[in-house]
């Protein structure tokens, strides 16, 4: 707004996590009552080429967050949940006494909702707590509703619409975020496959692990093979592919074959991209593969992996009553840098990199989104483990030509966590090289060179996570220690001699990533849920495992300590700024997992 003068309002949403998301309003003089959110425009747009204003008729998908009103009783909530001395220890709520209990006043939702169809916009779903909703319209709707015009960009040969100013909405309905309004912004998946291939030489095998050599590596009782325990993995486009080479998969491993749901959010309509395909094959075949006996694997399909999109599938996992209690997403972006950060438009600022095509993550806000989603599922006693991404202590800000987001083969420097791995309330899961003898024994086992990790720049260390040995790191913007990733780690190969053997359309393959160390982790964590004595599981799984890690007599029993010398260079594995040392560390969170031993220390099964 031009020529006036701005009134400036600091606020912050703070979340029981301890995430605080800085949000910058600003309020003209003498248009009382008006709200803005200024980390809801592209940082860096005037360096982009500007092609002018976008198609009125151009569709746009959006997701809007409201503040739930009570964060101090979900923090309580939350903190009996996993107090073994609370009366409402492991007491989880269901979405509808989660609703019921922290959801947005009625009046304020029929206000919200009132702003966006009295414009013409479409409310697809909104959640059960009424704090997100997915609305859908055209730009010119959008642009009417939010006060704001939209051009057409281009940077590089990457074309895509954006806001040219902060949304602009009535003050006292609590929206806290507005996800969607550029088709830039989008998550990016860290798979990687190969042929596969095996070879043992003197004691030890190169090449492709199966699921029952990792069940021998990490300790996986024949007990207790996920029975009763449902699997997901989030991801999007076309899933027909991916439940074939599911099935050829289980033949040639001689598993049963899972039960296959397959959910998509309210409002998507289109499956066509193929593009995910070896991703989703990784994940479900490696989730499916640690937890044969699972009740049921649901697939999480969006339309793509835009920003929103991607919060309605979280969104819709988080609210899905019957649904798994564990769910795996093997891709990330850069996190939230606020508006205060010297990063804040790095990518598109720096003239160096003006001819990418660039995944910006840098100044993105999605956090504030996905954080009270995920804190949410924590309180519905639900985990979602999360890829912590390959471009070991750095996050994807530019993609490259040829070699996408950098996957395992560079590390981009700024030393800035993968989103959502960095969010308190996900298990962000590491990755390991790993030999194996021919009976599946470790022979080696040490942290992968690319896999993600670090210290968050701006959140606080979660309550779980706070006192943990080697976690040292301080926030930017305070003097407190931040969060640290990863949690756990699990094979992810290194791209070249290592990885997982899969069937990638209808053919023998080797996945590998992060992308693969997480949904290995979801499917171990389904057995452990699976010898639980508690009908309602063991809810949240950082909560157990840093109770664990933290104590030395279970840690010896429940981890395997990866810290060890790197093959190739001989030297302490790194993933760039960080060693892999004993105990917790920035590459590999506790390490990998004795499944045997986290069946006895949290199940009090088998001990």
């Amino acid at each position: 707004m031009p020529g006036r003068r701005m009134r400036v309002i600091l606020s912050s949403v703070a979340l029981a996590a301890g995430l605080v998301v800085p949000l910058v309003a600003a309020q003209p003089a003498g248009s009382a009552g008006l709200f803005a959110i200024t980390q809801n425009v592209l940082p860096g747009l005037a360096n982009a080429t500007d092609l002018g204003a976008a198609p009125g008729s151009a569709p746009l998908h959006l997701v809007v967050s409201a503040a739930r009103p009570d964060p101090a009783g979900e923090a309580a909530t939350l903190a009996g949940e996993y107090n073994p001395a609370s009366t409402s220890y492991h007491h989880f709520l269901t979405p509808a006494q989660f609703a019921a209990r922290f959801g947005v006043p009625p009046s304020r939702q029929s206000a919200i909702r009132s702003l966006f169809t009295d414009g013409g916009l479409q409310i697809d779903s909104a959640s059960a707590a009424g704090d997100r909703y997915s609305v859908s319209g055209t730009v010119a709707q959008v642009a009417a509703v939010l006060r704001t015009s939209f051009h057409a960009y281009r940077v590089g040969s990457q074309a895509f619409l954006a806001n040219t100013s902060a949304p602009v909405f009535p003050y006292g309905l609590g929206i806290t975020n507005i996800v969607g309004l550029n088709t830039l912004q989008r998550y990016a998946t860290p798979a990687r496959s190969q042929p596969s291939q095996s070879i043992c030489l003197g004691g030890t095998c190169l090449g492709a692990t199966t699921p029952r050599d990792l069940w021998t590596t990490y300790q996986q009782p024949g007990a207790h093979t996920g029975q009763g325990q449902g699997l997901a993995v989030f991801g999007e486009g076309q899933s027909d592919g991916v439940v074939t080479d599911l099935r050829q998969f289980e033949s040639a491993n001689g598993l049963p074959q899972v039960p296959v749901l397959v959910k998509h959010p309210s409002g998507d309509t289109v499956f066509a991209d193929d593009s995910g395909h070896v991703e989703w094959n990784i994940d479900t075949q490696a989730a499916s593969g640690m937890a044969p006996d699972a009740a049921s694997l649901t697939l999480y399909f969006g339309t793509d992996l835009s920003d929103a999109d991607v919060d309605r599938v979280f969104s819709q996992f988080t609210d899905d009553a019957t649904g798994p209690m564990q769910a795996s997403a093997s891709y990330g972006e850069c996190e939230t840098i606020p508006v205060i950060s010297a990063l804040v438009g790095q990518a598109l600022s720096n003239p160096a990199l003006a001819t990418l095509p660039v995944q910006l993550g840098l100044g993105n806000q999605n956090d504030a989104t996905l954080a009270p989603i995920a804190q949410q599922a924590a309180v519905e006693g639900k985990t979602i483990f999360v890829s912590s991404g390959d471009t070991g202590s750095s996050c994807p800000i530019v993609a490259l030509p040829v070699i996408g987001a950098g996957n395992g083969v560079l590390n981009q420097v700024v030393p800035v966590t993968n989103s959502p791995a960095s969010l308190p309330y996900v298990v962000s899961v590491g990755g390991t090289v790993l030999y194996t003898t021919a009976s599946g024994q470790r022979s080696r086992e040490y942290g992968w060179a690319f896999s993600g990790g670090g210290s968050s720049l701006f959140t606080p260390a979660p309550t779980y996570q706070q006192g943990t040995p080697g976690l040292i790191l301080p926030c930017v913007t305070a003097l407190v220690t931040c969060r640290g990733l990863p949690d756990v780690a699990a094979q992810s190969g290194d791209a070249l001699t290592n990885g997982y053997a899969i069937i990638s359309n209808g053919a023998g393959s080797q996945g590998g990533g992060t992308s693969l160390s997480s949904p290995l982790w979801e499917g171990m964590w389904a057995r452990v849920q699976s010898a639980s004595p508690n009908a309602a599981g063991n809810g949240f799984a950082n909560e157990a495992l840093y109770r664990v890690g933290k104590n030395a007599g279970s840690y010896a029993r429940d981890f395997f300590d990866v810290s060890s010398l790197d093959l190739v260079t001989g030297l302490p594995a790194s993933n760039g700024l960080y060693a892999t040392l004993p105990g917790w560390d920035y590459v590999t969170g506790w390490g990998t997992p004795r499944v045997s031993g986290l069946i006895c220390d949290i199940d009090g099964v088998g001990c």
